[in-house]
C-alpha cells in the first residue's frame, strides 16, 4: 500500500540550489525531456537567482527516478527510473556545446555532476577541462550506468570527488590501500585536489600542492539516505577550494553539509549555512 508521495528536485538542480546559500550569481545548464516535462516544478522549486539553460533533448522524457521506500526502515525496496540514456544527437550537442562556450566563460568555477545520462559526450568533456577556469567534478557510478560508467573523459582540472566504490571500480583494484589508488590516478588525471568519501568511516582529501593527506569523520548523527552526499559535498567543496580556505577547512565543511544531506530523505532539504557554521564555531572552540 502507497501511504505518501514525495518529490523533489535531483542531480544538478539540488547542486544549484545548494550553492545558492553561499553564491549569488549561479548558472545551471543540463537537459529536460523534449517535451519539458516539469519545467514548471523546476522553476518552482529553484531560487529565483539561479538562472536557468536548458536544452530539450530529443525524443527523451525529462529523467524521473522514482524509489519506493519502505515506510519504517526509510530503505529503498526498488527504484524505477525513466530515462533515454543514448549520447545527444549531433544537432542537441552542438547546442549544448555552444551553451558550455558562452556560459563557462561567465563564471569564476564550473561545476560537474555527470551521471552517465548522455549528456556529456567526449567532446563536451573535454570543452569543459579545457575552458573552465576551476573545475570541479562529480563522475558517479549508479544504478543504471554501473558497468560502463567513467571518468575517463576528463583529464587535466582541479578537483574531483568519488566515494571508495567508485575509485576502486575507475582503478579495478580492490585490494590496494585508498591513499595509493588516490595518488594514482591523481598522477595518471592530472588532477590536483583528489577527495574520497568513505560512508561512515569519513573522507579523505589528497592535495597535489603540497603533497598532504587531510582526513575528517563523518559528523551525520543518523543516516536516513545517502544519495546526494556525494553532490553536497560537491557544491561546497569546490567553492570552498576555488577560495582557497584552508584545506583542513574546506573538507570540515563539506564533511558537515554531507551529513546535513544523509540526515534527511532523498534532496529534500537544502543545506543551511547558518546549522554548519554554528557547528563549525563549536567544534573550533
Amino acid at each position: 500500500k502507497e501511504l505518501k508521495q514525495d518529490q523533489y528536485l535531483g542531480g544538478v538542480l539540488s547542486i544549484a540550489r545548494n550553492l545558492s546559500e553561499i553564491s549569488d550569481k549561479i548558472t545551471v545548464l543540463s537537459m529536460i525531456g523534449e517535451n519539458k516535462d516539469y519545467l514548471s516544478d523546476i522553476n518552482k522549486n529553484l531560487p529565483k537567482k539561479i538562472k536557468k539553460r536548458f536544452i530539450y533533448k530529443k525524443n527523451s522524457p525529462t529523467i524521473v527516478k522514482k524509489r519506493f521506500v519502505d515506510s519504517i526502515s526509510q530503505s529503498k525496496v526498488i527504484g524505477i527510473y525513466n530515462i533515454n540514456d543514448e549520447i545527444l544527437n549531433k544537432t542537441d550537442e552542438n547546442l549544448f556545446n555552444n551553451l558550455l562556450l558562452k556560459e563557462i566563460k561567465n563564471h569564476d568555477l564550473t561545476i560537474v555532476s555527470d551521471y552517465g545520462h548522455g549528456l556529456i559526450s567526449k567532446k563536451s568533456a573535454n570543452i569543459i577541462c579545457r575552458s573552465s577556469k576551476f573545475l570541479a567534478l562529480n563522475a558517479q557510478i549508479n544504478a543504471s550506468n554501473i558497468g560502463y560508467h567513467t571518468i575517463r573523459n576528463y583529464k587535466n582540472f582541479n578537483t574531483l570527488i568519488i566515494n571508495e566504490k567508485e575509485i576502486r571500480h575507475e582503478m579495478r583494484d580492490k585490494i590496494s590501500t585508498v591513499e595509493f589508488l588516490m595518488k594514482k590516478i591523481l598522477k595518471e588525471k592530472k588532477i590536483e585536489n583528489l577527495i574520497v568519501t568513505k560512508g561512515a568511516s569519513g573522507s579523505i582529501f589528497y592535495s597535489k600542492s603540497n603533497n598532504k593527506y587531510y582526513y575528517s569523520d563523518a559528523f551525520a548523527h543518523k543516516i536516513i539516505d545517502k544519495i546526494g552526499a556525494g553532490d553536497t559535498m560537491l557544491s561546497i567543496i569546490g567553492p570552498c577550494l576555488k577560495m582557497k580556505i584552508d584545506n583542513d577547512v574546506t573538507l570540515l565543511v563539506s564533511s558537515l553539509a554531507a551529513a546535513q544531506s544523509v540526515e534527511t530523505i532523498g534532496n529534500k532539504d537544502t543545506i543551511n549555512k547558518i546549522k554548519i557554521l554554528k557547528t563549525l564555531e563549536n567544534i573550533l572552540k
